[in-house]
């Protein structure tokens, strides 16, 4: 008769635990395995990690291990670092190289020299994880001097066991050019090997390579369809086994390839899911995409995720959490601590957070805001350069510099900010800070109005509208670029194409286009407006009053020639009531404004006034500039 399993599992305990008792160390640690296992005996994890203490104790090197990643895990003991710590290191000790590199990791958050020492010892024993870790030490300059030559040697050591995480970081450095020569086909193979191993790290990279518009993304017809569908040909199985592992990072990166379909069937719900279980690991980037999805319908769970976040140094959380704080109805204690969050982020590093402060200081500490933008902007930062672009152009914070403001403004627009685009042309259009340039100039404000930015469609419309050496004059596309940013909202289009609406004779459409303008304040548009309405054969009362507020609108705006009107409506009093010394003012404004017909009529309103009258008109003048230059002070920088 043939033993059964179970009959001999329950033999092989009997005799094991025999020896166990007799004192054979191997037997104690193989007794705690079966104890842990329940193999031959019932299940029970006291008693296993009691044998297993008891070969721990007498230097069994194994139980040693297995005794620190228990302290370490919290897996059926509760968790203790110092007993972790204190296991790792008598193991380390006696040549366990995978606890020497355990050790590292231990010390790495308090004690980066020690920690590099631990993971030396298992690197030059040819431990990958070691390798792998003592090169991301060399790249970050944590308990050692940045050496990216170094960090490149222990990465490629590690790359060459077909460690899947060292093989993408490989790619990302022939990527980047970080440490060795810039190499997109490199950094291409490098990531197909981590990738071929399920890791999502490196699948994420490849496609965005592919984005950039390199690697499979150069591929033509069938080899690029065929290499699309060999990918699409991996199962969901096989990334989600290697997610389940438990790495927080690689959970990520799963949540990133089922929300972009990367590699797997989109799935947004299984994203949610990835991002969840990483985000519950203190994975800060799953945190922050987690609140990043919650928080158009559920903000008040997106804080808490981005409050996680920030808590645990992610910088772009600590932004998120200060614009929060930072709100319009916030109370002036929140908005402090939403600036003592961009300033975290700007000790991060974070271009973000240098932004976010330049925001802040920008109304009323105009150097500090230059700083914070130029952190910023020279890490990187493509609003940062834009808002630095705006110092350098408007004098904010630094000595003002035309050459300066094209340079940075450059630098944001070759990144694709719209805006940034736009004014770049505008600056190649009035050759500001770089000689005039038309092809330039439309090649970029093409660029910004693709972009749906409507400052840049109203400047091309412009120049299709008046030609130009090496442009055609084009009616069609000028009245095109300017309606679509009229449409937009921007205002000086809206005034704009009121002209061209009033030059083919379409006066209702005009009027309705000067009038949207006229309201938010475009004194052209006003101008024109009350221009029209005093054509008018027959113009009844309310339409005078219009008249007269639309140029007195435009007038305070500094428009020459509606000062001029409003002095021919108080000396007529047409409109107005009679008033020599206010039409008198009106004309000495219009003189200075360079408007001819205000010129003339201050010399023949002066021959009617008395000394007193000339001072007073001259009284009010001054008060208007007064008034005015106040008004303009308080307007934002930029």
């Amino acid at each position: 008769m043939v033993t059964k399993g179970p009959s001999r599992e329950k033999a092989a305990f009997t005799r094991t635990l025999k020896s166990a008792r007799f004192g054979l160390v191997e037997a104690q640690y193989e007794v705690g395995l079966m104890y842990a296992n329940g193999v031959g005996v019932e299940q029970d994890f006291e008693k296993a990690l009691g044998w297993i203490r008891q070969a721990a104790e007498r230097g069994f090197l194994p139980a040693q291990y297995l005794l620190a990643t228990r302290y370490a895990s919290g897996i059926a003991i509760e968790r203790n670092v110092h007993q972790a710590f204190h296991w790792f290191m008598k193991a380390a000790e006696r040549g366990h190289v995978k606890a020497s590199y355990r050790l590292g990791k231990l010390y790495a958050s308090a004690h980066a020299d020690a920690a590099v020492h631990c993971l030396e010892r298992a690197a030059t024993q040819g431990l990958a994880e070691a390798q792998y870790g003592l090169a991301q030490a060399y790249l970050q300059g944590k308990g050692v001097d940045t050496d990216p030559s170094k960090a490149m040697h222990w990465l490629q050591q590690a790359a060459e066991q077909d460690f899947a995480p060292a093989q993408c970081a490989l790619g990302a450095a022939y990527a980047a050019g970080d440490g060795v020569h810039k190499e997109v086909a490199v950094a291409m193979d490098w990531y197909r090997k981590a990738a071929k191993q399920f890791y999502p790290p490196a699948l994420v990279a490849m496609h965005r390579l592919d984005a950039e518009g390199f690697g499979r993304a150069k591929e033509k017809g069938r080899t690029k369809r065929r290499h699309a569908n060999q990918e699409r040909r991996r199962t969901d199985v096989a990334w989600v086994s290697v997610a389940e592992t438990g790495d927080a990072e690689v959970r990520y990166h799963l949540g990133l390839m089922y929300e972009a379909g990367i590699g797997v069937t989109q799935d947004e719900e299984q994203a949610q899911t990835w991002f969840a279980r990483a985000a519950n690991q203190d994975e800060t980037r799953a945190q922050l995409a987690l609140a990043r999805r919650y928080e158009e319908e559920y903000p008040l769970v997106a804080m808490q995720w981005y409050e996680k976040a920030a808590q645990l140094g992610n910088a772009d959380a600590m932004v998120a959490v200060g614009q929060h704080l930072s709100k319009s109805k916030s109370t002036p204690e929140q908005r402090l601590q939403g600036v003592s969050w961009y300033f975290k982020a700007a000790q991060e590093g974070a271009p973000h957070g240098h932004l976010a402060l330049g925001e802040v200081f920008a109304s009323n500490q105009a150097t500090l805001a230059f700083a914070c933008f130029k952190e910023g902007a020279e890490q990187g930062d493509k609003q940062a350069q834009w808002r630095l672009s705006r110092c350098y152009a408007k004098g904010s914070g630094v000595k003002q510099s035309a050459a300066q403001a094209f340079a940075w403004c450059a630098r944001a627009a070759e990144q694709g900010l719209a805006v940034a685009q736009g004014a770049l042309g505008a600056f190649y259009l009035e050759g500001y800070g770089v000689e005039s340039d038309l092809i330039q100039a439309l090649i970029w404000l093409e660029k910004a109005a693709d972009q749906g930015d409507a400052k840049a469609q109203w400047n091309m419309g412009a120049v299709f509208a008046s030609g130009a050496p090496g442009v055609a004059k084009d009616l069609r596309q000028a009245f095109a670029l300017c309606h679509k940013s009229a449409e937009s909202g921007f205002v000086p289009a809206q005034a704009t194409l009121g002209l061209m609406y009033a030059r083919i004779k379409e006066d209702e459409k005009a009027l309705a286009w000067w009038a949207k303008a006229a309201e938010q304040g475009d004194p052209e548009a006003q101008y024109n407006l009350a221009l029209h309405l005093s054509k008018a054969k027959h113009p009844r009362s309310e339409s005078l009053a219009q008249m007269f507020h639309w140029f007195l609108e435009a007038a305070n705006q500094g428009v020459g020639s509606a000062q001029a009107r409003l002095g021919l409506m108080y000396a007529t009093g047409q409109a107005a009531p009679l008033d020599l010394v206010e039409a008198h003012k009106w004309f000495l404004l219009a003189k200075a404004a360079g408007d001819d017909a205000g010129r003339i009529n201050s010399e023949r309103s002066q021959q009617q006034l008395d000394a007193a009258q000339a001072a007073e008109a001259q009284r009010r003048v001054d008060a208007w500039a007064a008034a005015r230059a106040n008004a303009n002070a308080l307007k934002p920088h930029l």
